[in-house]
């Protein structure tokens, strides 16, 4: 085998661009936040790019499961014309879901012991009653925007936010949901990538970026949250990553925006581009279960403060989109902050 025809490191350069992306703005976000304490303003050039970690991440997954399928595609094609087995994924069959299971976490999946303790329950007992009402939010604007007709920009980013409702509800039932797994299962490993024929791919990194990668069932918590970005259709997150990005990018460290002094200068946005903030704040809330791992921290509450603050700079646009209960993301945020205030 020669060294050029080999994927190793790309496939372990995209594992580590994940790595570096989410623990850089991890590291931004806790200058940022320090600093903001402290008085200080910081230099732009080490302020949190708010949406760069998603780009990177989306990257390296887009890598890598190009890489892998391409491979496994071109040998079941080749094998399937020499009448031989074919390379498969195999992927571990889900049991029988059985009520009343303790959420078992193991090192660096998820939560701080804080978290674990007082915040993880409290999104668990509500996750359910947020996204109901979240999906009743977005199909009724689906439904007002069918009567137009001379909107197809609209109707694309509505198809996509739709899909994307469906994702994050899937994210959160596996990440969330406390039926019970039987016993037997409970530390089962996936069945192994079967790459010893593949020469292009180390046995050990296939297995490694299959399951990081999510394209088989994520059992850690924080590869089933995080899974949200590679899922994600492409056209929403480019549509909330270009409003965060051209929301906060000239603001500095002493400026930036938190939900209870948000900034004066940001435009109003259009209900769908709304419905996708709203969407990704949901997400953002069970990134802040996250705040264990030391790769991402305090991302999640960070970051959902940032949006926060947009959103209620929209004034009476946001308030209508739900006048007679709370918004669950700022109010987990709400929680949260009590819970770590120094963040």
């Amino acid at each position: 085998m020669s060294y050029s025809d080999c994927y190793d490191n790309i496939l372990t350069n995209a594992a580590l661009m994940v790595l570096y992306a989410s623990a850089s703005h991890s590291i931004r976000v806790h200058l940022a936040i320090t600093a903001k304490r402290s008085g200080q303003e910081l230099p732009n050039e080490v302020l949190p790019q708010h949406s760069q970690w998603i780009s990177f991440t989306r990257a390296a997954h887009m890598a890598s499961t190009a890489i892998l399928d391409g491979i496994v595609d071109s040998m079941t094609s080749s094998q399937t014309n020499t009448d031989t087995p074919s390379p498969t994924i195999h992927t571990p069959r889900l049991p029988s879901p059985v009520s009343n299971r303790t959420i078992v976490l193991s090192p660096q999946d998820g939560p701080s012991e804080s978290t674990k303790r007082l915040f993880l329950p409290l999104v668990i007992s509500t996750y359910t009653k947020a996204l109901e009402s979240l999906r009743g939010k977005v199909e009724s604007t689906v439904a007002s925007f069918e009567r137009l007709e001379d909107s197809p920009c609209g109707h694309l980013l509505l198809d996509a936010c739709l899909e994307t409702l469906s994702i994050l509800e899937t994210c959160a039932l596996e990440a969330l949901s406390t039926k019970k797994t039987d016993k037997k299962h409970d530390g089962a490993k996936s069945e192994p990538f079967l790459l010893e024929h593949i020469q292009k791919v180390s046995p050990w990194i296939g297995e490694y970026m299959v399951s990081v990668t999510s394209m088989t069932s994520p059992k850690a918590l924080r590869r089933i949250i995080m899974s949200f970005l590679n899922k994600a259709p492409a056209k929403f997150l480019s549509l909330v990553q270009s409003m965060l990005d051209s929301t906060f990018a000239d603001v500095g460290a002493a400026d930036m925006m938190t939900p209870d002094s948000p900034g004066t200068d940001v435009p109003l946005l259009g209900l769908t581009r709304l419905l996708a903030m709203d969407i990704f704040a949901h997400w953002l809330v069970l990134v802040m279960l996250l705040d264990g791992v030391w790769w991402i921290g305090s991302i999640g509450q960070w970051e959902l403060g940032q949006v926060i603050a947009l959103m209620k700079t929209q004034g009476s646009l946001h308030r209508s989109m739900d006048t007679r209960e709370t918004w669950w993301p700022e109010t987990m945020h709400r929680v949260k902050l009590e819970l770590t205030p120094n963040i």
